[in-house]
């Protein structure tokens, strides 16, 4: 069987562990960068909070003209 789909990249972390259990390590599988698409505002500003405070930066970033001198 020949499975062809999308998914984002963040998804994409523990797949290969997931598929080899799920397939008893039967499987065979190839991933291909497609490009980057943008992520309506709605799905973006939670993600970059979270990332942000995974880097330990505080969750908003500073207005511009904090970087204006």
């Amino acid at each position: 069987m020949e499975i062809e789909a999308k998914a984002p990249v963040a998804e994409m972390f523990g797949f290969a562990s997931a598929i080899r259990s799920a397939t008893g390590g039967r499987v065979l599988w190839n991933t291909e960068n497609l490009g980057f698409e943008p992520l309506p505002r709605n799905l973006r500003d939670p993600i970059v909070k979270k990332i942000r405070e995974r880097k330990g930066l505080k969750p908003d970033p500073y207005p511009a003209e904090y970087y204006m001198g």
